[in-house]
């Protein structure tokens, strides 16, 4: 059985948003509700603005799943955490207890309210995000299952993203993860998405993870 992460050289992104878009174009999530973001921070030892793609990180080792006391959080044997939308009362004790702040709460409004919705797709995909339930970024297991990459991932121009299992050594993701560093190693959670900071960034990143975990919209 596969493990599937995402591994993201931060060197290469230049802060173009097509991963924010592609996520919101494929998943058609709710209105304020974003799978996925980029943050900018000025970084003064290199004289230029880092961007930092940030969404789940599909922990092997997940707080939510054990603060959901519906139990609608589970992990895959992929490895991949999704929310069950049926189970889900929208407590928001998942949200309390993820340190990197990816949960966000379906809202009620809709895209075009009372009106004809102009996009193939969106009246499924707003019942398949229901207002009062839990959300966060599925990894688009939909598009796995199909063999394909999330769309993040597959749209990127920069190439940022590598996808793939983490436990098949001849995989490229494999080949880069001695060079990578997890986002907030010291909580445990032990997540499946790694990054290649530029230099002398990663604990600028962490602390500012710290400071607001939720982030910025973008």
């Amino acid at each position: 059985m596969a493990r599937y992460g995402i591994l993201l050289d931060l060197n290469r992104c230049t802060g173009c948003m097509t991963c924010v878009i592609a996520c919101k174009q494929e998943n058609l999530t709710r209105p304020g509700v974003w799978w996925n973001r980029v943050l900018e921070l000025e970084s003064e030892s290199l004289g230029r603005i880092i961007y930092f793609r940030y969404a789940c990180m599909h922990c092997d080792n997940p707080p939510c799943v054990e603060a959901c006391p519906e139990h609608a959080i589970y992990k895959r044997p992929d490895g991949i955490v999704l929310i069950d939308q049926k189970k889900c009362q929208g407590h928001g004790e998942c949200m309390k207890a993820c340190p990197y702040g990816v949960i966000d709460v379906n809202p009620e409004q809709d895209y075009f309210p009372g009106q004809n919705l102009p996009f193939q797709g969106i009246e499924e995909a707003h019942r398949m995000h229901p207002p009062g339930k839990a959300s966060t970024c599925t990894l688009c297991v939909h598009r796995i299952e199909q063999g394909k990459e999330p769309a993040c991932v597959a749209e990127c121009p920069s190439k940022v993203m590598v996808f793939g299992d983490l436990d098949d050594p001849g995989s490229p993701i494999r080949e880069k993860l001695r060079k990578s560093e997890q986002l907030l190693a010291s909580q445990g959670t032990h997540p499946k998405v790694s990054y290649i900071f530029p230099k002398n960034t990663s604990k600028k990143v962490e602390q500012r993870v710290m400071e607001n975990p939720r982030m910025e919209r973008p």
